[in-house]
């Protein structure tokens, strides 16, 4: 039975530009993904989106938005996807405040994995995040994501480099953990509150 969900994908509309643009200039979301922090004027967000729309074969970008009110809540993009050897990087999240912990976070994980696997057909996702950014690293390992290491400083921001974390995810793990129903709500938050704790007491 296919799991109905409170948010959906969908592709860039031109409209989306002024809203991209308050969260790419808004430094507290901003400080929750790798790239490092750079004031975006409206002109060129504008072209950006425009070219996302239109450059849609090896990296892809999505709205996320509510299924009540088709209100655009945050965007998602899958990046550097090799058809061949069906490979694709996790490109970040951009999530609004207000969605940021909760249903929506859980549902978003679970429609990501759903386009890479099930209709992009790839067999290794790769998702990165900053050493520091304790919660990326908690919901990558809380649905199955296995640690391959650090990318030792490869980001620079802030004025410092970063170490990098490297997880993947397997077709064959997504496909096992869906059978097995480790995917569930419950699951998910049970998980989550225990890898909490685990990093707490290693800090």
């Amino acid at each position: 039975m296919k799991q109905e969900y409170t948010i959906y994908f969908r592709g860039f509309k031109e409209s989306d530009t002024e809203q991209i643009n308050r969260w790419r200039n808004d430094r507290d979301i901003q400080a929750l993904v790798s790239a490092p922090f750079r004031y975006v004027p409206e002109a060129i967000e504008r072209e950006w989106v425009k070219r996302k729309m239109m450059e849609n074969r090896h990296d892809i970008y999505l709205a996320i938005c509510l299924k009540s009110d088709d209100t655009m809540i945050g965007y998602v993009s899958v990046n550097n996807i090799d058809y061949v050897s069906r490979t694709a990087d996790g490109g970040g999240v951009v999530l609004d405040r207000r969605y940021q912990d909760g249903t929506a976070r859980y549902e978003l994980g679970m429609l990501i994995r759903e386009l890479v696997f099930d209709q992009l057909n790839m067999n290794r996702y790769v998702g990165r995040c900053l050493r520091e950014h304790t919660t990326s690293r908690i919901v990558m390992e809380a649905t199955g994501y296995k640690f391959e290491g650090y990318a030792r400083q490869a980001v620079y921001k802030d004025g410092k480099y970063h170490d990098q974390c490297v997880y993947s995810l397997l077709r064959e793990d997504y496909y096992d953990m869906m059978e097995r129903g480790e995917y569930s709500l419950k699951n998910f938050a049970r998980k989550v509150k225990t890898l909490k704790k685990q990093y707490e007491t290693e800090k």
